[in-house]
């Protein structure tokens, strides 16, 4: 590897007039980070200018290399900072976390940690306790166990989550449309009735045989691609009249908090909604806002296994903005069996409705968190 650092007159073109910051308040062009391999031309992997980053103009980069490792970690901001590591394989060089944390400088109350993982395409996040008046300044520190055991309530004050994410699909908006016909592949890790991606939050795990597999894509603010493997489904009794809570079904939670407020919320500020397998919607408790439309159709998964993909659109765009959370109940018997939730859910309310989490915020080449529609299939684009 090789550091680079330029002259104000090779700063670039969208720098400031009076260059990059660096330390003791200097100016300088920016650096450049180059992976030199052997008889392979060099190749820039990095090239930053610290403009400060933000109106606080508090902005700073710090830049680790080790065994096939590039880490940048990067703060910034103006009221609302934010601090993220990003790191990259050199060989192949891609990105394959990203740890983001972004608070309020002066809220005790805010203060979220996202960890993205671009080789699962999965996230996760912990979030302040909004009713914890006493947390301080900042954002909650990742649980140090988090690998291996991930819980609803990761720490004192603090409540964590598996996020929906929104994968890149392409720059142009038209050709990044998912097709209606399309089931989810690899795209997005699934989160099952055994409790991987996904907390239990009512019932036991399931066992292998019946194990329900939901996997779930953000289309945009106001649209979700949800798909459901389930093989007790299909043996569930339908009674006329009888309660669709007891049949297998999504339950939606989203967040109605202006306030960037996403832990414990009243009922005022949270709206639930269901659906059923065959698509039909149910209004839930809590706000009442507009019911989205659902498009259904039926497909198979790439081990053959029959698999219902549902497309639930709102006509408000950013009917999402302000947190979602996603809850599948599995049934057996004719009754509900078990929940698995993104989310704890306590007295049949969501402890944290975290934000849709988009995977096409970085700006490095190659993009993270891409997938294409392929043979009728979401996949990852490697």
């Amino acid at each position: 590897m090789v550091e680079v650092h330029l002259g104000l007159k090779d700063k670039p073109g969208d720098a400031p007039d009076d260059g990059c910051r660096i330390a003791d308040d200097k100016r300088d062009g920016g650096v450049e980070y180059w992976l030199v391999d052997g008889l392979t031309p060099p190749k820039r992997l990095l090239s930053l200018c610290n403009d400060g980053y933000g109106a606080a103009g508090v902005g700073e980069d710090e830049v680790t290399i080790g065994p096939n490792r590039l880490v940048h970690e990067q703060s910034g901001g103006s009221a609302w900072r934010y601090h993220s590591t990003s790191t990259f394989t050199l060989s192949p060089w891609r990105m394959v976390n990203e740890r983001d944390c972004s608070f309020h400088d002066a809220s005790e109350v805010t203060g979220t940690t996202t960890d993205i993982d671009y080789l699962d395409m999965t996230a996760r996040s912990i979030a302040k306790d909004s009713t914890n008046k006493d947390n301080g300044i900042g954002c909650p520190e990742w649980p140090a166990d988090a690998a291996r055991h991930f819980t609803p309530a990761p720490g004192p004050g603090v409540f964590a989550a598996y996020d929906i994410v929104s994968p890149f699909l392409g720059p142009d908006p038209d050709q990044a449309k998912i097709p209606s016909g399309t089931v989810i592949g690899d795209c997005v890790a699934a989160m099952t009735t055994s409790g991987t991606n996904a907390f239990i939050v009512y019932g036991s795990a399931a066992a292998a045989p019946q194990v329900a597999e939901v996997r779930v894509v953000a289309e945009s603010l106001g649209s979700l691609l949800i798909q459901i493997l389930d093989p007790l489904a299909a043996e569930q009794p339908t009674r006329p009249g009888g309660s669709w809570v007891n049949l297998p079904h999504i339950e939606l939670w989203s967040g109605h908090n202006d306030a960037n407020v996403f832990t414990r919320l009243p009922l005022s500020e949270l709206a639930q909604i269901g659906i059923d397998l065959n698509g039909g919607i149910h209004e839930g408790v809590g706000k009442k806002a507009a019911l989205p439309s659902v498009e259904r159709w039926p497909g198979m998964d790439a081990s053959g296994r029959p698999v219902v993909v549902l497309r639930v659109r709102w006509a408000d765009e950013y009917a999402l903005l302000h947190g979602a959370a996603l809850v599948y109940s599995q049934a057996e018997a004719g009754k509900q069996a078990r929940l698995m939730a993104t989310t704890g859910i306590v007295n049949n309310r969501p402890l944290y409705v975290p934000e849709i989490v988009s995977l096409r915020g970085a700006d490095v080449d190659p993009t993270p968190g891409r997938c294409r529609v392929d043979q009728g299939r979401l996949s990852k684009s490697e």
